[in-house]
């Protein structure tokens, strides 16, 4: 799946040519676009030579904010989101399965009774039949599984060694080198 060109802000890149000390490759970076296509618009668009001096770039300290991608009306961005939506149609459809289940038999007599066309009739028929039912079942446990590895925190295995890694870089707690002796013994 191709991702969605964003639109690139020209105006700011100029800007940042024209009064920034930044390099190139760094104003590239900030925008997110190539250094040779900055160099080809500047050339093509005549834009004037680069300030020679230490300015300031024309910007806030942060990079700027990329709207969020909503899909299926939650934010693509955002995990728990994304988890937690996953989790509400996984319960859904377990609800559905469970309707089609109990009604089994039900389901199976209207589709008898009331389809003619053969072919769509034994379609019906595979559908509503324990094979498919189990096959449905197994999708939506590996799913929920999945969602539920996703949102969990890490091992502890993980945490641990996040902890140590904390303790070890220095501080009041940091581990201390050997002892000193306060008198030479060594004669």
């Amino acid at each position: 799946m191709a991702k969605k060109k964003t639109e690139i802000d020209w105006a700011g890149i100029k800007s940042d040519w024209e009064k920034s000390d930044w390099s190139i490759r760094r104003i590239a970076e900030w925008y997110q676009v190539s250094d040779g296509a900055i160099r080809k618009r500047a050339k093509q668009e005549e834009w004037p030579d680069r300030p020679k001096g230490t300015q300031k770039p024309v910007r806030n300290s942060e990079p700027p904010k990329r709207d969020p991608v909503i899909m299926a009306g939650v934010d693509a961005t955002d995990p728990d989101q994304i988890v937690s939506r996953g989790n509400n149609l996984i319960f859904r459809l377990l609800d559905e399965l469970d309707a089609a289940t109990t009604h089994q038999s039900e389901l199976a007599e209207l589709i008898e009774a009331h389809e003619d066309d053969p072919r769509r009739r034994a379609a019906m028929m595979k559908a509503v039949e324990l094979p498919g039912r189990a096959n449905v079942v197994k999708a939506l446990a590996t799913a929920f599984k999945t969602w539920n590895e996703a949102k969990a925190p890490e091992g502890k295995k993980a945490q641990r060694q996040a902890k140590a890694d904390e303790i070890a870089s220095g501080g009041k707690f940091a581990p201390r080198g050997g002892p000193r002796l306060a008198v030479d013994n060594g004669k």
